[in-house]
């Protein structure tokens, strides 16, 4: 067979394998409607979210930061954005679920810090995820620690990708993976967290696959 004709042959193959998959995708810019806030002062403008918050505040509720939540459900897909904080806090990512009809943790990624309330880390990534305990309304927490800083008052590409029990994680050029079987239920939303100061936040996009 002509060489040409065999390379055009293969590539067309390769085309029509690729193509449904591409198709397959569905990416999402979530709007106003699909996006929800608790506490903290927002402001927007040339495509930045900016949101801000006090210690005082962060103590008023229960030591719980401003949280922007994306209500976009998906069972396998890719969370991304970019953000920038300008304290050496502590920002997570979160991911719910539903269980009997009501919001439940999923995976939470922290970023410069740990679960803990109290810790003051900051050179630590960690990944929580969570597994139901039966005849019990609470959860056996599971929670992995890597070494990493993201630096303050720098933008960080960010993008979170969940597919069957597998989450990868990207942060600029680091990638971090964790396996948990909880993993393959679906997230119906996801968001970021942070305990006080300024976040900013941008091109946050969604992809359903």
């Amino acid at each position: 067979m002509n060489k040409k004709i065999s390379n055009l042959i293969v590539t067309s193959w390769m085309f029509l394998v690729t193509v449904p998959f591409l198709l397959g995708e569905i990416k999402i810019i979530p709007l106003d409607q699909q996006t929800s806030m608790k506490w903290g002062k927002l402001s927007e403008g040339n495509g930045i979210r900016k949101v801000e918050s006090t210690e005082a505040e962060y103590n008023s509720h229960n030591r719980h930061g401003p949280i922007t939540y994306y209500h976009v459900p998906f069972s396998k897909g890719t969370f991304s954005l970019s953000w920038k904080h300008n304290l050496t806090k502590k920002v997570v990512l979160v991911f719910e679920t539903e269980v009997n009809g009501k919001p439940s943790h999923l995976f939470k990624v922290f970023i410069n810090g740990t679960p803990a309330k109290n810790s003051t880390k900051s050179d630590v990534i960690s990944f929580v995820t969570y597994k139901s305990i039966p005849g019990s309304k609470k959860k056996k927490v599971n929670v992995t620690t890597e070494k990493y800083h993201a630096e303050v008052g720098e933008w960080h590409e960010t993008s979170v990708t969940l597919s069957d029990d597998l989450a990868t994680i990207r942060i600029d050029d680091r990638t971090f993976t964790v396996k948990d079987e909880s993993l393959r239920n679906k997230v119906i939303k996801c968001g970021i967290n942070h305990k006080w100061g300024t976040l900013e936040t941008k091109d946050v996009i969604i992809v359903k696959n």
